[in-house]
């Protein structure tokens, strides 16, 4: 329990959010005093209350009106009220029969988790994929696709595939190429691809015909700043029309351009960190201003003993975290379980 709440205003706290999760209507004091476990008058509750908004856990939107949980409100609810038992259990065997509707292969089932999450919340799904600059390589190849072009593919250990097309200087033979791919496997296997990068900038560049000196201007070509950026699958955003409390706010449309730029989202996802247990960021305490009415709920997902990515649902900070917390884990730790198996 935070320091500055009694026992009897962690209560009403406590009743207050659970009513407003449940009924969307603010919490008058009879209403409160009604389902306290303790039996109090409603001119305590409202003494009570009226301290609770003082201290920035409860607002109100006129005098006459009952109270509401403000962002701070809400974190006290899911750190220190919220117990272990409310949270509901989570048909995990379900999840595992949807996620294995996916195609066998890393983006199929990321999407996928993404679209279950999204589905069983009925919020916002968001799988963060981690930038390929961070994966050892596994494989590559490379691949003729014209007379002066050559496709450069990359196979890493967490099973993405990174590949560009490039326009190169001069017509290269099957055999030029094979050797040069060969170079590139037997040079850099198991480097990854930030490595990859570091060692050929200090590499000489030739421009002869030698597969060596093929082989590294071809993966310069390649290996720019995108290899640093995170994909980002983002599904169900339609969910957030339903929340009349985000439909009011003036930054709503905000919140829709961030789905399309993304590189805020993937930033607030990338630091919630690579640990399964779930991290809950509301309101304006932990997440960019122009989320300030919402609430992102995410956990890592790995790969084997490497860390994998980040996924989670984002919605109306009058959730349901009872259900959500729990979801998010379990999706958590079957995808980090399925992807350790793709990635064996």
């Amino acid at each position: 329990m935070t320091k500055d709440l009694t026992q009897r205003s962690a209560a009403v706290l406590d009743v207050v959010v659970r009513h407003f999760i449940a009924s969307g209507q603010p919490a008058g004091s009879a209403t409160v005093a009604g389902l306290l476990a303790e039996k109090v008058s409603s001119a305590t509750v409202r003494n009570v209350m009226a301290q609770l908004a003082r201290q920035g856990y409860l607002t109100q939107s006129h005098t006459s009106a009952g109270r509401t949980p403000t962002a701070r409100g809400y974190v006290a609810y899911v750190q220190h009220l919220m117990r272990h038992g409310d949270l509901q259990r989570v048909d995990e065997r379900r999840i595992r029969e949807r996620l294995d509707e996916a195609q066998p292969e890393l983006d199929a089932l990321l999407q996928r988790a993404c679209s279950v999450l999204s589905e069983m919340t009925q919020h916002v799904g968001v799988v963060l994929v981690p930038p390929p600059a961070e994966a050892a390589i596994r494989h590559v190849e490379l691949v003729r696709l014209g007379r002066d072009r050559v496709s450069i593919v990359f196979m890493t250990s967490v099973g993405m595939v990174h590949t560009r097309t490039i326009i190169f200087e001069e017509e290269l033979g099957e055999r030029v190429l094979d050797a040069a791919a060969d170079y590139l496997r037997r040079r850099f296997a198991g480097q990854t691809l930030r490595q990859l990068r570091e060692s050929i900038g200090v590499s000489s560049t030739s421009a002869s015909s030698h597969p060596e000196a093929i082989a590294l201007r071809l993966v310069r070509r390649l290996l720019g700043d995108a290899i640093d950026q995170s994909a980002m699958y983002v599904e169900g955003t339609f969910h957030l029309l339903d929340s009349p409390e985000l439909a009011e706010r003036a930054t709503f449309p905000d919140i829709f351009a961030a789905f399309e730029e993304r590189s805020e989202l993937s930033r607030v996802l990338a630091e919630c960190g690579t640990e399964t247990d779930a991290r809950v960021l509301i309101g304006r305490a932990g997440l960019p201003t122009f989320l300030g009415g919402c609430a992102l709920v995410a956990a890592g997902y790995r790969a084997g003993t490497r860390p994998g990515g980040v996924l989670g649902v984002l919605g109306p900070a009058r959730m349901h975290y009872e259900r959500t917390i729990p979801m998010v884990t379990t999706m958590a730790r079957v995808t980090s379980d399925m992807v350790t198996r793709l990635c064996a």
